[in-house]
Formats: C-alpha cells, sequence, structure tokens
C-alpha cells in the first residue's frame, strides 16, 4: 500500500514548513472544476515546534503525500483552538483561493478558451497587492482551445472562481482542475492549475483502460443507480438570465432528439450577468446533454492497498474501467465445478468504461478510495 503522509507549506511560496506525521484526517476529496473542504486534528503534544506557523489561516497548505508524491492539498482556513491538546483544522482546496480574487475590466475577442483562461488566472491568483498564489497554468490539450468573445467589468465583482465556472458550464467549455508538484532548488511544493478541452485521459479507441477497478477483488462496494427525477433527467432545457428593463434574456428550449418520454422541462440560471441568448444557448445545449438520458450514477469504493494507485495509475479526469462480478465456482462444491454469480445483482457481470470527475480518499486504518463517476458505458446488465 502506498505510504501516506502530512506536510505542511507556506501557501504563497510552496516552501516546506514542517512534517506532520500525527496530523488525523478523515477523508478528503477533489472535484473537476469546484472546490472541496476537510478538517484535521492535530495533537498538539508531538506537533512541531513551529506549529502555529505551519497552521496558520490564510498562510499555510497541508499537502497529502502518497508514496512522496503530493495528491491533495487544502489551505487552512480556520484553526479552532480550545482547552484541549490538539488543534482542530478547517481546510478548503486551492480552487477556493480563486473564489477570494476578483476579475477587472477585460475584454477578450475571438482568443481561445485555454489562453482565456491562463491570463486571467496569471493576473489575478497569482499577483496582487501582497502577492499570490504561485499557480503555474498547464494545457492539457494542444492549441489554445475554441475561440471565444468575452468581456469582463470590475463592477460586476465577478470571483475568478465564478468567471471560470461559468465558463466552463458553457457548450464545449474548457474543463479546468488544481493539482500539485514538486519543484527544487529550493524545494516545495505548488499547485498546477491545469485547462484544455479536456482534463485526463480518455481510452484510445480499440484498446482498454489502463486502471481498472474489480469486484471480487479490490472493489469493497458497489451501487449502480438510475434516475429520471426533477434536476437529475429532463429532455427540454432551457437558460435564463437576470431580467434588464423588463426584458429576460433566454434560450430557445433545447430538445432532445429522444421521443421515448413525454416532456420533461428544466430551466436555471447558469449566470445573472449573461445578457447575449447565444452565450445562453450553449449553456442549455451543455446541460441537455447531461440530462437528456438522466442520471446513471456508479458508486463504488475500493481498498487503497490493492487499487490502482492515484495520481500514478490514474487521476482525475480519466477513464477507468470496472469489472463487477460474473460466474465463478461454488466454494461448497469443491469436487465439481457449479458457476455460481459472484454478485448475483449482476447476472453475468457488470463490465464498463467510466470517467472519474472526482475523488474522495477515507484515510481509516483501512484506507479506501472511492472515485467519482461520470459517464458509463456498460458492457452488460
Amino acid at each position: 500500500m502506498p505510504e501516506l503522509t502530512w506536510v505542511s507549506t507556506d501557501l504563497k511560496t510552496g516552501l516546506l514548513l514542517a512534517d506532520l506525521p500525527d496530523l488525523m484526517v478523515d477523508s478528503v476529496k477533489a472535484s473537476l472544476g469546484r472546490y472541496e473542504s476537510a478538517t484535521a486534528s492535530l495533537p498538539l503534544p508531538t506537533a512541531p515546534e513551529n506549529w502555529q506557523r505551519a497552521t496558520l489561516e490564510g498562510a499555510s497548505v497541508l499537502n497529502l503525500l502518497s508514496d512522496g508524491l503530493p495528491v491533495w492539498g487544502g489551505m487552512v482556513t480556520e484553526p479552532n483552538l480550545s482547552e484541549a491538546d490538539a488543534v482542530d483544522l478547517s481546510m478548503a482546496t486551492l480552487e477556493a483561493y480563486l473564489d477570494r480574487r476578483y476579475v477587472g475590466d477585460e475584454t477578450f475577442v475571438g482568443v481561445g478558451q485555454n489562453v482565456i483562461v491562463k491570463t486571467l488566472v496569471e493576473k489575478y491568483a497569482v499577483i496582487g497587492e501582497n502577492g499570490g498564489v504561485p499557480f503555474r497554468v498547464q494545457f492539457t490539450t494542444a492549441g489554445n482551445g475554441t475561440l471565444r468573445d468575452r468581456t469582463y467589468m470590475d463592477a460586476d465583482d465577478k470571483t475568478l472562481y465564478s468567471v471560470l465556472s461559468d465558463l466552463m458550464g458553457v457548450d464545449g467549455g474548457p474543463e479546468w482542475t488544481v493539482g500539485w508538484e514538486w519543484q527544487h532548488n529550493p524545494e516545495r511544493i505548488t499547485p498546477v492549475l491545469f485547462v484544455g478541452d479536456r482534463v485526463g485521459r480518455a481510452v484510445p479507441a480499440g484498446l482498454g483502460p489502463a486502471s481498472t477497478f474489480e469486484m471480487p477483488g479490490c472493489v469493497s462496494s458497489f451501487v449502480l443507480a438510475r434516475s429520471y427525477a426533477n434536476g437529475k433527467g429532463a429532455n427540454s432545457v432551457m437558460a435564463v438570465s437576470t431580467a434588464s428593463a423588463d426584458v429576460r434574456p433566454q434560450s430557445p428550449s433545447q430538445l432532445s432528439t429522444d421521443l421515448t418520454r413525454p416532456t420533461f422541462e428544466y430551466r436555471y440560471t447558469p449566470s445573472t450577468s449573461i445578457t447575449e441568448v447565444s452565450t445562453l444557448t450553449a449553456h442549455a445545449v451543455s446541460a441537455l446533454s447531461i440530462l437528456a438520458n438522466g442520471s446513471a450514477v456508479i458508486a463504488l469504493s475500493a481498498e487503497v492497498g490493492s487499487a490502482p494507485v492515484l495520481g500514478v495509475d490514474w487521476s482525475i479526469g480519466d477513464d477507468v474501467g470496472f469489472s463487477i462480478g460474473g460466474p465463478e465456482a461454488d466454494p461448497t462444491s469443491p469436487l465439481v465445478y457449479r458457476p455460481r454469480e459472484s454478485v448475483p445483482a449482476f447476472p453475468g457481470g457488470l463490465v464498463g468504461i467510466a470517467r472519474t470527475i472526482g475523488w474522495e480518499l477515507s484515510l481509516s486504518d483501512t484506507p479506501t478510495i472511492t472515485p467519482t463517476l461520470l459517464s458509463a458505458t456498460l458492457k452488460g446488465s
């Protein structure tokens, strides 16, 4: 099993502040284009001498290392001190920092969407009156991305996080996420903002996935849940914005070509500042692609000790395989081969490929990894 350890680093520079061998954390999460939170407890009797600086809110990051590879980081937002001999800590992933920086007056005409993201991050997150956070922006796909026209105004009070979220939400918009890397001379751990038409690796045509989660095997739990409930399925989608001078910008209804179901409508507001109908239409098209067939959510958890290794075998955005159930020998008949279903809910087994859009790592005595899976392609029933 990979060795999981914790260190504290400086938020502004990434320089190492302290090793935290006794830090207690129940679980950590990461999601594509979204920030997540976590809590921790640091026992003071065994804490490093500089524990106050190493856990200073708004100035320190707690990084999780897997065999020395940084796989997660959360900036300390709230330390809670009491009469107890431990300090309780609240953390947020570095996407949350983007929600604390505001975008000024900017105009982009016919500029690649990946370049827009890079420009905004480098201008409004990396620098600032008191400095910023040393994000390195890396494109995950070749080229500058789809050309976009965008205008942002300082008076709109839009955070960098909201601007990037809006851009990611349009049809074909850029995906982005924050990862971590070691840098040397001096030794430090700094964030990388990955952006591109897609983050992560797709399975090449005609080949299998690089990583597969199996039951029997490393998978300890598996659930397949389908839904067409409100907000999870719709075949008529409209995107709307806030009314201006009694006129509300709205897209035409975007309709699914599948006529199996009657009309299920869904209306939503991707952003209150959108005035162009074409932009709202792009949001509606994107939402329809997600909602048209309803949700088919796969939830699986696997033991870290035997599962494909996070950050080595697979990362956020990658396609992974799963193989659940299938015939196996009945152990009650050792002399005669009598097959039985290893997972009765899936006769014949369920095999497929799904994309990971996030993950959660439970740091219990037996650590488990739970990928957040989307867009499953099933090859069984």
